[in-house]
Protein backbone atom coordinates (compact mmCIF):
# COMPACT_ATOMS: atom_id res chain seq x y z
CA UNK A 1 0.00 0.00 0.00
CA UNK A 2 2.76 2.50 0.63
CA UNK A 3 4.17 1.97 -2.92
CA UNK A 4 0.45 2.63 -3.82
CA UNK A 5 0.48 5.99 -1.96
CA UNK A 6 4.41 6.63 -3.12
CA UNK A 7 3.12 6.04 -7.11
CA UNK A 8 2.94 9.06 -9.40
CA UNK A 9 -0.28 8.52 -10.27
CA UNK A 10 -2.29 10.09 -7.49
CA UNK A 11 -6.13 9.24 -7.75
CA UNK A 12 -8.23 9.21 -4.75
CA UNK A 13 -7.55 6.42 -3.48
CA UNK A 14 -4.71 7.79 -1.80
CA UNK A 15 -6.34 9.00 1.74
CA UNK A 16 -7.62 5.99 2.14
CA UNK A 17 -4.56 4.04 1.58
CA UNK A 18 -2.72 6.50 3.98
CA UNK A 19 -5.71 6.10 6.49
CA UNK A 20 -5.13 1.64 6.21
CA UNK A 21 -1.15 2.13 6.29
CA UNK A 22 -1.42 4.38 9.43
CA UNK A 23 -3.83 1.72 11.20
CA UNK A 24 -2.11 -1.28 10.12
CA UNK A 25 1.11 0.27 11.47
CA UNK A 26 -1.04 1.29 15.12
CA UNK A 27 -2.30 -2.67 15.09
CA UNK A 28 0.90 -3.94 14.51
CA UNK A 29 2.44 -1.59 17.87
CA UNK A 30 -1.33 -2.23 20.02
CA UNK A 31 -0.46 -5.90 19.55
CA UNK A 32 2.61 -5.43 21.59
CA UNK A 33 1.83 -2.98 23.94
CA UNK A 34 -1.64 -3.68 24.51
CA UNK A 35 -1.47 -5.93 27.13
CA UNK A 36 0.21 -2.72 29.28
CA UNK A 37 -2.62 -0.28 27.82
CA UNK A 38 -5.35 -1.92 28.33
CA UNK A 39 -4.93 -1.26 32.10
CA UNK A 40 -5.42 2.94 31.83
CA UNK A 41 -8.33 4.06 32.18
CA UNK A 42 -10.24 4.86 29.00
CA UNK A 43 -7.87 3.30 26.81
CA UNK A 44 -10.54 2.01 24.32
CA UNK A 45 -12.35 5.48 24.42
CA UNK A 46 -8.66 7.43 23.26
CA UNK A 47 -8.19 4.59 20.73
CA UNK A 48 -11.56 4.92 19.50
CA UNK A 49 -10.89 8.71 19.30
CA UNK A 50 -7.40 8.49 17.55
CA UNK A 51 -9.06 6.09 14.88
CA UNK A 52 -11.71 8.88 14.31
CA UNK A 53 -9.05 11.81 14.08
CA UNK A 54 -6.91 9.45 11.78
CA UNK A 55 -10.00 8.73 9.19
CA UNK A 56 -11.89 12.27 9.27
CA UNK A 57 -12.27 14.18 6.05
CA UNK A 58 -10.28 17.43 7.25
CA UNK A 59 -6.98 19.16 6.65
CA UNK A 60 -6.32 18.00 9.77
CA UNK A 61 -6.29 14.41 9.08
CA UNK A 62 -4.45 12.07 11.75
CA UNK A 63 -3.39 9.41 9.33
CA UNK A 64 -2.12 11.87 6.78
CA UNK A 65 -0.19 13.49 9.46
CA UNK A 66 1.20 10.74 10.96
CA UNK A 67 2.73 8.86 7.52
CA UNK A 68 4.00 12.44 6.31
CA UNK A 69 6.14 13.06 9.82
CA UNK A 70 6.67 9.39 11.15
CA UNK A 71 6.08 6.75 8.47
CA UNK A 72 6.98 7.97 5.26
CA UNK A 73 10.47 9.17 6.25
CA UNK A 74 11.18 5.52 7.79
CA UNK A 75 10.10 4.33 4.74
CA UNK A 76 12.27 5.75 2.44
CA UNK A 77 15.01 5.25 4.78
CA UNK A 78 14.54 1.87 4.55
CA UNK A 79 12.70 1.26 1.09
CA UNK A 80 16.19 -0.81 -0.10
CA UNK A 81 15.96 -3.61 2.83
CA UNK A 82 12.43 -3.77 3.07
CA UNK A 83 12.09 -4.29 -0.66
CA UNK A 84 15.14 -7.34 -0.49
CA UNK A 85 12.67 -8.59 2.95
CA UNK A 86 9.94 -9.00 0.37
CA UNK A 87 11.91 -10.36 -2.81
CA UNK A 88 13.42 -13.03 -0.02
CA UNK A 89 9.96 -13.97 1.11
CA UNK A 90 8.06 -14.13 -2.62
CA UNK A 91 11.82 -16.39 -4.06
CA UNK A 92 10.72 -18.55 -0.64
CA UNK A 93 6.82 -18.86 -1.18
Amino acid sequence: RIKAIESPNKDDDTQWLTYWVVYGVFSIAEFFSDIFLSWFPFYYMLKCGFLLWCMAPSPSNGAEFLYHRIIRPFFLKHEAQLDNVVKDLKDKA
